[in-house]
């Protein structure tokens, strides 16, 4: 029963505690004189915390205003009616406190800091590090406004300036934990993993428990491909927070990195149960089902993830694909055309929707599409060569055989052109550069040479280069 005499105890204590500064609030509302010379900068901090904890802004600043009306020249009243004002969101106001502050003492170092701090949320960065700066200037040590100039230099992607305030502090708190995480994401940034995976693990050292240092130590090692490890990471933060979706989410990547896709599906549907609308776990699951080749599983998840956002042209493009694996070319074209919609510089896709059109015959459509594939992607050859066959199966053999003999020009030890030029002389009853085409290839490939008289054997011939095709 002590037990819960000592809940009770607490509980009496903290409303009693809460019953006196309501008091002391009604008091300096009232402008009760004889109150004040009883607060001190404690109970004013007290009395201004506990409005805050409660929404309650503008009862706060009256109570300020009228310890102003009898403290004017109080530094600390104006620092604290200032953060109110940047709790509120009033930056401008809160700003023009924080000068009152500084102007009744100008090297008062948590004025300047805060003052850094709100024009930082006011994202007036440029003038937030001269704030910092300015604290520098006569306390060198400051830990605090070391630490906010680094905030503000990675939010300025300068990160190599931030890691340096990061070091300093490290220099003077050798456990300062929170500069280790802040090293640990610049690091990150500038790909200097084995670095940054050292920052996480020292901060983690002193804080073990903090699951959003154990959740980046395995993005890092992702990143390093030490997905093993990785794992391990994401393994730890999830025991910290198990409903910490990013983390199911990357531990799927890194099961699906080492091909354990059975293990991804499982973490990315884990996902899902917590944040359903995540496009990027729908994506990555569909993706594990198409791998695995489920495509009635990858369909499925596709089509969620456009659901949600229709502008995801990856998932259009993934959706048709599966529909392509089935020969659904017609659903496969719709998808492709939707893709390509949404992102026209993509050759890739222009080059998917190409082969679509292809299949369903629609060799006209095909050809500019493999046309605009080149366009975007020049150096692309499969490109060059699906092109000149469509050219050859539309018979406009001149435009064909160009094609062929540039990819030759190009790529003189790839056989397939040679083929393809072979296929395109047969057909035109040109059988002496036919065979000496099939020659040339069978001498790059000769695993594939077969012996045969064209005039006996073409049909077998023919049907040789034409299956080369598919």
């Amino acid at each position: 029963m002590g037990y819960f005499d000592d809940i009770e105890f607490e509980e009496g204590s903290k409303k009693k505690k809460n019953l006196e500064k309501e008091e002391l609030i009604e008091a300096l509302l009232s402008k009760r004189e004889r109150i004040m010379p009883d607060l001190d900068i404690d109970s004013i901090d007290d009395i201004v915390n506990y409005l805050l904890e409660k929404n309650l802004h503008t009862k706060a600043i009256s109570c300020l205003n009228t310890l102003l009306d009898y403290f004017p020249f109080s530094n600390e009243i104006w620092q604290r009616k200032a953060i109110i004002y940047d709790h509120k969101g009033d930056y401008n106001t809160a700003l023009e406190c924080f000068d009152k502050a500084i102007n009744l003492n100008p090297n008062d170092e948590e004025s300047l800091i805060n003052k850094g701090i709100t024009l930082d949320n006011s994202g007036k960065f440029a003038e937030s590090i001269e704030c910092f700066d300015s604290v520098l200037n006569f306390a060198p040590n400051n830990i605090d406004a070391l630490f906010n100039k680094g905030l503000i230099l990675e939010k300025c992607d300068r990160f190599g300036d931030a890691i340096t305030c990061f070091k300093k502090i490290i220099e003077l708190d050798k456990d300062h934990k929170d500069s280790y995480y802040e090293m640990g994401y610049c690091y990150d940034y500038l790909d200097r993993l084995v670095d940054s995976l050292e920052a996480y693990e020292k901060h983690i050292g002193i804080v073990p428990f903090n699951y959003n240092a154990w959740y980046n130590k395995g993005v890092v090692q992702s990143r390093m491909g030490r997905y093993y490890y990785a794992i391990e990471s994401y393994e730890m933060a999830l025991s910290l927070n198990p409903k910490f979706a990013s983390a199911w989410y990357n531990k799927g990547n890194a099961y699906a990195s080492i091909g354990i896709l059975t293990r991804a599906i499982e973490d990315y549907k884990t996902a899902l149960s917590i944040n359903r609308k995540d496009v990027y776990a729908l994506y990555n699951l569909a993706s594990a089902y198409e791998q695995i080749g489920d495509n009635k599983g990858a369909i499925e998840y596709f089509t969620k993830a456009v659901a949600i956002e229709p502008g995801h042209y990856e998932s259009y493009f993934g959706r048709g694909n599966c529909y392509y694996q089935i020969e659904d070319f017609n659903k496969a074209l719709r998808d492709y055309d939707k893709a390509v919609d949404l992102f026209r510089e993509n050759p890739e896709l222009w080059y998917a929707k190409a082969d679509a059109e292809y299949n369903l015959g629609r060799l006209e459509e095909s050809i500019l599409s493999y046309n605009t594939v080149l366009a975007l992607s020049p150096d692309n050859h499969q490109a060059s060569l699906d092109l000149a066959n469509t050219y050859i199966d539309v018979e406009e053999y001149s435009k064909a055989d160009d094609l062929l003999c540039s990819l030759i020009d190009k790529q003189p030890s790839w056989a397939e052109p040679y083929y393809a030029k072979a296929k395109l002389f047969f057909l035109q009853a040109e059988v002496e550069l036919g065979i000496k085409y099939i020659e040339m290839a069978f001498t790059i490939n000769p695993e594939e040479r077969f012996e045969f008289n064209f005039e006996r054997d073409w049909e077998r011939v023919l049907q040789f280069l034409i299956s080369r095709d598919n």
